[in-house]
């Protein structure tokens, strides 16, 4: 396990404040992980892979994304720090993913398979309880996403992603943006020029 002091904070302070973890607990529970680096565009999954871990983004940023029937790449959602990936369904039966979940940065990543993550589970139930509180959380907004991309128009997408994840328009390529919103570029532009001019006059 790599030493504390070489590691991003992130991590360390969500177990500390979330967990309420002493220093000896969270070296505990970061035995069970494996620290990993990700450059750029490399993938953490790829489509048709048996997804073998669920990572910890402790940063960095990734994107998870579909290819669609006319080979089109669909985002379905960004991963900043204090994230997870990876693709449960995939890791549970053991069958392939139709997801792919790429760096859009250098990244550092704490890796754990399944089998590791429950032995984890039982052995602290303080994480056990922040892992439970981290999933419910995760599941209702991959509903509320869900619901958004079914009825909601690209300026309703567009203005939660600003409130909920504002960092991503300094950190990620606007073609990748106009992609989770399920319009061209061009669209985007226009669309950030048309809200901007509406904030100015309210």
């Amino acid at each position: 396990m790599t030493e504390i002091s070489k590691i991003n904070h992130k991590i360390i302070e969500t177990l500390r404040s979330s967990a309420y973890m002493s220093d000896a607990e969270v070296v505990e529970c970061l035995s069970f992980f494996e620290l990993r680096s990700y450059h750029k565009k490399d993938f953490f999954l790829r489509e048709g892979e048996v997804c073998r871990l669920r990572g910890y983004v402790n940063k960095g940023c990734f994107r998870r994304y579909i290819t669609n029937t006319h080979g089109k790449e669909v985002i379905l959602h960004f991963a900043l720090e204090d994230w997870w990936i990876g693709d449960l369904e995939s890791m549970i039966n053991k069958q392939p993913s139709v997801f792919n979940i790429q760096a859009l940065e250098d990244s550092e990543v704490f890796c754990i398979s399944e089998d590791e993550h429950e032995r984890l589970c039982s052995a602290m139930p303080k994480y056990f309880s922040l892992h439970e509180e981290k999933a419910r959380r995760s599941h209702f907004a991959s509903l509320k996403r869900l619901a958004l991309a079914q009825a909601g128009t690209p300026e309703d997408k567009f203005l939660q992603l600003m409130k909920q994840q504002p960092q991503l328009f300094q950190r990620v390529p606007m073609h990748y943006i106009a992609s989770y919103l399920g319009i061209e570029p061009e669209s985007l532009s226009r669309l950030r020029k048309r809200l901007s001019e509406k904030e100015k006059k309210s």
